[in-house]
């Protein structure tokens, strides 16, 4: 239940509640979480506190909400889900930051009469007049669907807002593996760390809502980068 004395806010207890179920299978994907009016009188809570909540659960990626239906659970499989996986730019203006990109590769190539963009790039924060860097992102993008693609210089355009603005296509949800891997000294180099030391590797792809493949990727994260694993949880 919700503890209306507590320090913490109403809809943050009721979005705890509520990703904890999802997680723990009590709601699963595409099942229809209780109505406003159903949480408004298990709760004892206002409408305004429950569409927060659900607006959270929504950025967590965990919820979709549907107009006219109700909150159906979008949680997939989330083995190897990171939860804030989201363009960088939008990570980046979420924090109040300014997103920094170098491009350090950009060619196209061909598979099996494919044609793809191969796209390499350093991601960083800039505040103030510090940069850190945080990922190394590794992108192979399908020419079929983004024509002209290589023709566009990354280093001072988003990519998933050239794709949904430019394309009208949507990065909706990714699957990535996570792998520990040593540094390199090119790593290093590139992401501005003192010594060689482990980090973590994204590998997988990205699709939009209707289950199309719009990219392949892998992301190599700096210490600096900060995210949360979600799992579901067997007993």
């Amino acid at each position: 239940m919700l503890n209306k004395n507590d320090v913490i806010p109403l809809y943050v207890q009721l979005k705890r509640i509520l990703r904890s179920q999802i997680l723990n299978g009590v709601f699963k994907e595409m099942d229809l979480l209780p109505s406003e009016t159903q949480l408004m009188k298990e709760y004892q809570i206002t409408r305004t506190t429950i569409r927060k909540a659900i607006a959270e659960l929504n950025k967590e990626g965990l919820v979709q909400q549907v107009h006219g239906k109700g909150t159906y659970v979008r949680l997939r499989e989330t083995k190897d889900t990171v939860w804030n996986f989201q363009g960088f730019s939008d990570l980046a203006r979420r924090y109040n930051q300014k997103p920094i990109t170098k491009v350090l590769e950009k060619e196209t190539y061909s598979k099996d009469g494919v044609y793809f963009l191969k796209l390499v790039r350093l991601r960083g924060l800039k505040s103030e007049e510090t940069t850190t860097w945080m990922t190394i992102d590794t992108s192979h993008l399908p020419l079929k669907i983004f024509p002209n693609l290589e023709s566009i210089d990354f280093s001072s355009i988003s990519l998933y807002e050239l794709m949904r603005e430019t394309y009208n296509i949507h990065p909706h949800y990714t699957n990535l593996n996570l792998k520990p891997m040593m540094s390199t000294p090119l790593i290093c180099e590139r992401l501005e760390l003192q010594k060689e030391q482990p980090l973590l590797k994204g590998s997988g792809i990205v699709l939009t809502e209707s289950n199309i493949e719009i990219e392949r990727l892998e992301i190599i994260y700096s210490p600096n980068f900060k995210f949360k694993l979600s799992q579901y949880i067997h007993s």
